[in-house]
């Protein structure tokens, strides 16, 4: 599978790092390159053209695509972007990292990276272009909407909803039956007992709301 990274630094270094992981452990699969509107050059991988639908369709039908662009305070605009781009499910990559353990039970969706040392449990459904950082956990029968961003060793309980667009901060933890609301974010540490609310940003241990996220 040769898969083109739509981003840059950042985020989109590290999926080409895991890339690079699972090729070195046998997988056939390969990082050819990036589209960004800005550099030439990302460590030593070429960018193929700018981020736009026109430069996607370019490409050789054998390529496959991951959306990189993920940014905490600007995540639903990001959203808005990727879906301006079109991309069909067909051509979205979905990459596991070798030491990732994922139930056979569990689903994954299209555009999902699971970076290193994540465990997913049984009957956990992840939406398409959702991200999963070194050592993160996420409990049995609970699911993720689409592209969110769950960071390292954050710990997701059991029967847990994240809902779209939704960030989980590192090293947080969310309790049980708990239902993290859309584009909202939860900060590094957190420790989530009671629901948070969609758009609103909560930190501390326990978790209190401190601000609204904006559209």
């Amino acid at each position: 599978m040769k898969i083109v990274i739509i981003g840059g630094r950042g985020t989109g270094t590290v999926i080409a790092s895991t890339i690079e992981d699972c090729k070195n452990a046998g997988q056939n699969i390969e990082c050819i390159g990036f589209l960004n509107d800005v550099e030439r050059e990302i460590n030593d991988y070429p960018v193929l053209g700018p981020i736009t639908k026109e430069s996607w369709q370019k490409l050789d039908e054998e390529y496959y695509f991951i959306y990189a662009l993920s940014t905490v305070k600007q995540a639903y605009q990001r959203h808005k972007l990727l879906k301006a781009l079109e991309l069909p499910e067909r051509r979205l990559a979905t990459v596991v990292h070798p030491t990732a353990v994922v139930s056979d039970k569990a689903k994954l969706g299209y555009g999902v990276v699971l970076m290193p040392f994540v465990l997913v449990s049984p009957d956990v459904v992840i939406g398409n272009h959702s991200q999963m950082y070194a050592q993160s956990f996420i409990g049995h029968d609970s699911s993720m909407g689409e592209m969110c961003f769950v960071t390292n060793n954050a710990s997701i309980g059991a029967f847990v909803k994240i809902e779209d667009g939704a960030h989980v901060g590192s090293n947080s933890s969310i309790r049980e039956r708990i239902t993290v609301g859309e584009w909202s974010i939860v900060g590094l540490g957190a420790v989530v007992l009671k629901d948070v609310s969609s758009y609103t940003t909560v930190v501390g241990n326990p978790a209190r709301e401190i601000g609204k996220v904006n559209e």
